[in-house]
């Protein structure tokens, strides 16, 4: 207990009334709070008796030390000012005195203390009395907006609401914490641990069993706490006074978690057991009691079927989640037949590829027809994962006749049996996961016999509803990943790089899909050539390892080495291709891979290593003539085997492949642009620069989503024109391509100016040239140019290649006129 007295002489700030920020920490948001500071600071010396009334951490003593500064800032004024904190631990006497100061007149009075029963004494209260509470959300978005100076996002509110519950003294020092990117220190739970280490025994075991997941309800916590139930109303009347409760009724996240510290493992363990036993015999939440179940290490069959239902409410939301409550349940000794099927398809979900094979492999030889059903979707979905689509297309057939067997069968050129599976698929009811299905199987399908258009109408549509649904369910890809594949193609990265974007936000980090989806960005920025942002998410995919799922690794090896060939590295390339060999050899050629298959051979082409790809060429041209070759995905294919025939010196090849996609010209803009560019490349090797013609084939392959195709076709037609000002024109060309010029002018140029045989090289350096390139343009050898670009790069101070091109791009770009 703290009383002040006398704090109108004895404490005065003479002259100001201001407050510090952090006294007003405390009690910002109680707008009752707030209102008394501004009536005191209006007329200090106003008769005034008040009570403050709130839990412990709530504001009662930042708001005494504000009236403290707000009455002393009068000056001297002949009465006295009574501020008294933690009043319910005062004695009868004591109160006694207050009531006879209050009676006396002309008294200041402000008492603060805690919310228990019986707290409030009667005094002659010249207002209702003040209650202090947690701030709401709104309030802590506010707390938060102040620390960045700006609207805060969601989910960093969320974070901070969820650690402190609107706790006066958490809020402050965990916003700050938080905002700053920081863990919270250990420390800021400190007064709200005190507050537990001082409360009565009962009141402890009431919070430690909260915190631990019990109700704060008599009936719930009599068991556990093992007392009977006017002990525990009692004890329960004064946790709440604690402020170390949620309105909810839950222990406040930071200071839950900082309690339980404290307490040995081996009554942990004990009290845990009591709550879980609790909970069972009340028939609560099954998620909400399944997780002190299994610390508990409770079995029997009341034990089984909660752990049982918790994993089937998370099985939409959290596979890896369910799949641990199904192996528990087992545990706790429900049958493991009765679990198979849905085990097997929480590992599916989760990504665990070879568990859900081997559980749906057992389920399917059970009897249970249902069970049965469902195990052959989850290996049907694990077989596309693992590129075997026609087994994965069967399997989807197995009980009846599946949309989901549409991609796989279209995956592997089968057309006739995906076109009639989609008029004769029909699911039993009109559920989010069928539509999802039956809209997936049109939009593929119209993407090989319709219009490409309204093939990413349909995927697009899909993917709309997988996060109402939780997930698309078993599928052998994502609508996502699909609707990606099909804008890629349709030359339009930007809508590939949203629905990719938007499908990896909302997915948790333990999702399988999330991998898949990252993959594919990295993808896209490949053929944009953005390759550092393309390094970045390729990092963030696979953490720089190779990557269980067959597919998935084959997109991951195609990314490493699409990167490696751009940049023009044959080092890294040579680096590169172990992996991309390996990635081809274990996965099968199917439709939805022939980017990654082409990017690959064009590589292994550049090696001399071409007869690895040979077969696999081969067989995606097959593929796609008995899909009727429809240009949206055999065009790319072919376009790539133009540069894999260039590569390996292959005129008659590189002719046979560009008269299939000169044919295809006619069907829409990406082919069309690739036709076009495949007749300029040929042209250009030839010996025949146009440079306008160059031009218009370039930009048509950068609206097209191919910006590096387009920058390198503009560069190679400038080191093969004999004229120095078409050659100038095409380098122009080739950087505003590969890196769009700035509004903002570009003077001046930063640096030591180059010399001019150095600023021919910084040009073709920019262009993407090899030094062995830029030696035979310029007919210097490549050792003179390996000894110009490292003085260039001295004298720029860049630290690597990436950076070197960086910066000549800023000091190469054409001047923009400043305003006048």
């Amino acid at each position: 207990m703290t009383l002040l007295t006398g704090l109108g002489t004895t404490m005065a700030t003479a002259g100001t009334t201001s407050l510090p920020d952090h006294a007003r920490d405390g009690y910002a948001g109680c707008s009752a709070a707030e209102r008394l500071c501004a009536e005191v600071a209006a007329d200090p010396r106003a008769d005034r008796v008040v009570a403050v009334s709130g839990p412990g951490g709530f504001g009662k003593t930042a708001l005494l030390s504000a009236l403290s500064a707000l009455f002393g800032g009068a000056g001297p004024t002949g009465g006295r000012v009574v501020l008294v904190d933690d009043a319910h631990e005062l004695p009868e006497h004591e109160w006694e005195r207050l009531v006879r100061l209050a009676d006396d007149g002309g008294a200041r009075l402000v008492v603060a203390h805690r919310p228990w029963p019986g707290t409030a004494r009667s005094l002659p209260w010249t207002q209702p009395p003040i209650r202090l509470a947690p701030l709401d959300r709104a309030a802590v978005a506010r707390r938060v907006a102040a620390l960045l100076d700006a609207e805060p996002p969601a989910d960093l509110v969320d974070r901070v609401w969820a650690q402190t519950g609107g706790m006066p003294a958490l809020v402050g020092p965990v916003a700050r914490a938080v905002v700053a990117g920081l863990p919270v220190p250990p420390h800021t739970a400190d007064r709200a641990v005190h507050e537990f280490d001082r409360a009565s025994l009962a009141v402890r075991e009431v919070l430690l069993a909260a915190a631990l997941g019990c109700p704060v309800e008599v009936d719930a916590l009599a068991p556990v706490l093992r007392r009977d139930c006017a002990e525990v109303e009692s004890a329960t009347e004064e946790t709440w006074s604690t402020g170390l409760l949620t309105a909810a009724g839950t222990v406040v996240g930071l200071v839950g978690e900082a309690i339980l510290r404290q307490v040995p493992e081996v009554r942990l363990r004990d009290l845990r057991s009591r709550v879980a036993r609790a909970l069972l015999d009340r028939g609560g939440s099954p998620v909400a009691t399944a997780p002190l179940l299994v610390d508990s290490g409770i079995r029997g069959a009341r034990a089984a079927d909660v752990l049982e239902a918790a994993a089937d409410e998370l099985l939409p939301h959290d596979p890896r989640g369910a799949g641990e409550y199904y192996a528990a349940a087992v545990s706790a000794g429900a049958p493991p037949a009765r679990l198979g099927a849905r085990r097997a398809e929480a590992a599916a979900l989760s990504g665990d590829l070879d568990s859900a094979l081997r559980l749906a492999e057992e389920a399917l030889s059970g009897p249970d027809g249902t069970a049965r059903a469902r195990a052959a979707t989850v290996a049907a979905t694990a077989l596309a994962h693992k590129g075997m689509l026609a087994e994965s297309a069967s399997l989807y057939q197995w009980a009846h006749p599946s949309a989901s067997a549409v991609p796989p069968l279209l995956g592997v050129g089968r057309l006739e049996e995906a076109a009639r599976v989609v008029a004769e698929a029909e699911d039993p009811l009109p559920t989010i996961t069928g539509t999802i299905r039956s809209l997936t199987a049109q939009g593929v399908l119209e993407s090989v016999v319709g219009s490409p258009v309204a093939a990413l109408s349909h995927l697009l549509r899909a993917e709309g509803l997988v996060e109402p649904a939780g997930h698309g369910g078993l599928l052998p890809d994502t609508p996502a990943a699909l609707a990606a594949l099909v804008a890629v193609h349709l030359g339009e990265p930007d809508v590939a790089t949203t629905v990719l974007d938007r499908a990896t936000t909302g997915h948790g980090q333990d999702c399988a899909e999330l991998v898949r989806h990252r993959l594919l960005r990295a993808w896209v920025a490949v053929l944009a050539g953005e390759l550092t942002r393309a390094s970045e998410v390729l990092r963030e995919a696979t953490g720089g390892r190779r990557v269980a799922d067959p597919r998935d690794e084959l997109f991951a090896a195609a990314v490493g080495i699409g990167i490696a060939r751009r940049r023009g590295e044959h080092a890294d390339l040579e680096n590169a291709w172990p992996r991309a060999r390996d990635a081809v050899m274990r996965y099968p050629v199917d439709l939805y891979a022939l980017q990654p298959v082409g990017e690959i051979a064009v590589a292994a082409a550049r090696l001399g290593k071409g007869e690895w790809l040979a077969p696999h060429m081969a067989e995606a041209e097959s593929l796609l003539e008995r899909l009727g070759s429809p240009p949206l995905w055999a065009a790319p294919l072919h376009w790539y085997a133009v540069h894999a025939a260039i590569a390996a010196d292959c005129p008659a090849k590189a002719l046979h492949h560009a008269s299939v996609v000169g044919g295809m010209a006619h069907t829409g803009p990406p082919a069309a642009a690739l036709a076009e560019a495949v007749r300029c490349w040929l042209h250009v090797l030839g010996g025949t620069v146009d440079v306008r013609a160059v031009r218009h084939a370039s930009t048509a392959l950068r609206d097209n989503g191919l910006a590096w195709d387009a920058a390198r076709l503009a560069g190679q037609a400038a080191i093969r024109t004999p004229d120095r000002r078409s050659m100038t024109a095409l380098l122009t060309c080739a950087r505003s391509l590969r890196d769009p010029i700035p509004d903002a002018p570009a003077d001046p140029r930063p640096g030591p100016p180059l010399s001019d045989r150095e600023l021919e090289v910084a040009e073709l350096v920019v262009a993407g040239l090899t030094h062995k390139q830029i030696g035979e343009r310029l007919f210097i050898s490549a050792k003179t140019v390996e000894h110009h670009v490292a003085r260039i790069r001295r004298r720029l101070g860049a630290g690597n290649r990436a950076d070197l091109v960086a910066q000549l791009r800023t000091r190469l770009a054409p001047a923009q006129p400043h305003d006048t």
